[in-house]
């Protein structure tokens, strides 16, 4: 078990790129039905702050000394959720790199586009989007997402535009696998049509932290070797993360900061 926050180094079918997951404010969504990352998020302003400024000053360092050209940002939410404070550490990390970041779907605008790509200068820009399935009633009704379909056909005519335009910038989806809402034919199709609609799928199976999360359920043979060939990348859930357990609430936020909208 390793702990969720850091810098972690990665070699995989997406290549060699360096890891950073980051502490943020409880998802403004909050509301999806298998996500365990509000155990380790917080209202606390100094310890948040103090945290990223640590795991970007180890980021840097790293990548400068290993020569790492990509570089990934997680934080359990939205990139666009961040602290300022942490946007603004993160330049030397992204500028000239393949950079990657999470959204939810809300915030993958032209607009937002153009003001990562001002602000960071990255070779590329890689947002990553996590749908889960391709079926609007299991990501609203079971999973809670609040992405509709009408969110996916709008992302994927935006990486049109984007695309004609000449944007560095690509789309990868997650699918959302061995959890008992997802049939595995629904993982099948999801897989196709997110790869028809965008760049690229990564593929997540589930592993269930809380008591109240849907159950995990056993993979065929046969979708293992479909993801195996079709997905970019398969995150086959071999080391788990090791998260913490409240036992209080986190104190509430304090102070003038502000998260980070471009």
């Amino acid at each position: 078990m390793r702990g969720l926050l850091g810098v972690f180094r990665q070699d995989d079918s997406l290549g060699k790129r360096l890891v950073v997951i980051l502490k943020g404010f409880p998802c403004s969504w909050g509301r999806c039905t298998f996500c365990p990352f509000a155990l380790e998020q917080s209202f606390n302003l100094r310890e948040i702050i103090e945290t990223n400024r640590g795991i970007v000053r180890e980021a840097v360092e790293i990548a400068e000394r290993e020569g790492y050209r990509r570089v990934a940002v997680f934080n359990g939410s939205s990139f666009h959720e961040l602290l300022y404070d942490t946007v603004e550490r993160l330049r030397p990390l992204a500028r000239g790199r393949v950079f990657e970041v999470e959204e939810r779907s809300e915030y993958v605008t032209r607009e937002s586009i153009d003001a990562l790509l001002q602000y960071y200068f990255p070779e590329r820009l890689v947002i990553r989007v996590g749908f889960e399935v391709f079926d609007e009633r299991i990501r609203e009704e079971l999973l809670r997402k609040g992405m509709p379909n009408t969110e996916v056909f709008r992302l994927a005519e935006l990486r049109k535009e984007l695309r004609k335009g000449g944007y560095p910038v690509e789309f990868l989806i997650y699918v959302l696998f061995g959890i008992e809402h997802i049939p595995e034919e629904k993982v099948i199709e999801s897989v196709r049509k997110f790869k028809e609609l965008f760049d690229g799928v990564i593929a997540v199976r589930y592993k269930k932290y809380l008591p109240n999360h849907p159950r995990e359920v056993p993979i065929s043979r046969e979708l293992v070797e479909f993801l195996n060939s079709e997905a970019d990348l398969v995150d086959w859930g071999g080391e788990q993360w090791e998260f913490p357990t409240k036992t209080k609430k986190n104190s509430r936020l304090s102070g003038t900061e502000k998260t980070w909208t471009g």
